[in-house]
């Protein structure tokens, strides 16, 4: 968090806001202050999203979420459920962050159907 300050200084981006917190209920409390939001990024653990942040996160109704993964199961698993409620997946990225291992990240790309 602290970098992430730091480079929003460097950069002189004042409309940007950082906060901690579980997902879920943080996403919900915003929902329910009346934010809206251009994009969304989520890296939820191993398990993957369960099913209360993905209405949630569904009913923020943003444009575009970005879906960090450690575990390609559960994110097929999750992905499932965001098309079935109106996004399309436009890019999945995997990212060799552990050579020589079967880890893998993937970097997804969802966006809400016109």
């Amino acid at each position: 968090m602290e970098d992430a300050i730091q480079n929003a200084k460097l950069n002189q981006a004042d409309n940007i806001e950082f906060l901690t917190g579980d997902a879920g209920q943080l996403t919900e409390q915003l929902l329910n202050e009346g934010y809206r939001f251009d994009t969304v990024f989520i890296d939820p653990p191993r398990k993957g999203c369960d099913q209360q942040t993905i209405e949630t996160l569904i009913r923020l109704n943003s444009p575009k979420i970005i879906y960090i993964s450690c575990n390609p199961a559960t994110l097929a698993r999750d992905l499932a459920k965001f098309t079935e409620q109106g996004y399309n997946v436009k890019v999945i990225q995997p990212v060799d962050m552990f050579p020589q291992t079967y880890h893998v990240e993937c970097v997804v790309e969802l966006r809400k159907k016109d």
